[in-house]
């Protein structure tokens, strides 16, 4: 097992610990859809991982967890991140992130039937935990120091037509 894969286990773990012990809230912030929840928590890419805390230039990243409280087993297909994922990326003022360069070339394919990424079918059985990752400074322009702040939904066609959204929560990017 690599270095890297050890690192992710042992916060996927640690992170599940936390849930379980109440320490990290799903209940703030977010709506419960059908017994499905979503939990966004810093990256281990943090300047201190589970903090929300990032050097300028350093890559911003922040993991899903997608939580199974239903009675009913939850299927959805993850290809990239960028369109997974409906972010909602704002700024200390509370004004929307300009999307980058490369997500927005990354639409302009998709329009034209160009798409890339990966092409994985998650099976999520009940009470069970899944965990995805979002290079959110990938997507929209996190170069400049302050605050930000994201929050994700997606809709499951196994729960129904609603949106499911996580919690927000809060980033700094600092010199």
């Amino acid at each position: 097992m690599t270095c890297k894969k050890s690192i992710v286990r042992l916060f996927t773990v640690v992170t599940g610990v936390l849930l379980a012990a109440g320490f990290v809230s799903v209940a703030g912030g977010h709506r419960k859809v059908h017994g499905l929840t979503f939990q966004l928590v810093p990256s281990q890419n943090a300047i201190q991982p589970g903090e929300p805390v990032w050097k300028m230039g350093a890559g911003v990243c922040v993991l899903v967890m997608v939580i199974n409280n239903s009675k009913r087993i939850v299927h959805y297909t993850l290809t990239n991140p960028g369109f997974d994922w409906e972010m909602d990326v704002r700024d200390a003022s509370g004004k929307p992130v300009p999307e980058t360069e490369e997500f927005r070339k990354q639409k302009q394919n998709r329009q034209q039937g160009l798409v890339y990424g990966r092409n994985m079918l998650v099976t999520l059985q009940p009470n069970e935990t899944a965990q995805d990752t979002i290079w959110v400074s990938g997507f929209y322009d996190l170069s400049n120091p302050g605050q930000y702040s994201i929050q994700v939904r997606r809709v499951f066609a196994d729960v129904g037509k609603e949106a499911v959204e996580s919690n927000r929560i809060a980033l700094t990017v600092v010199r």
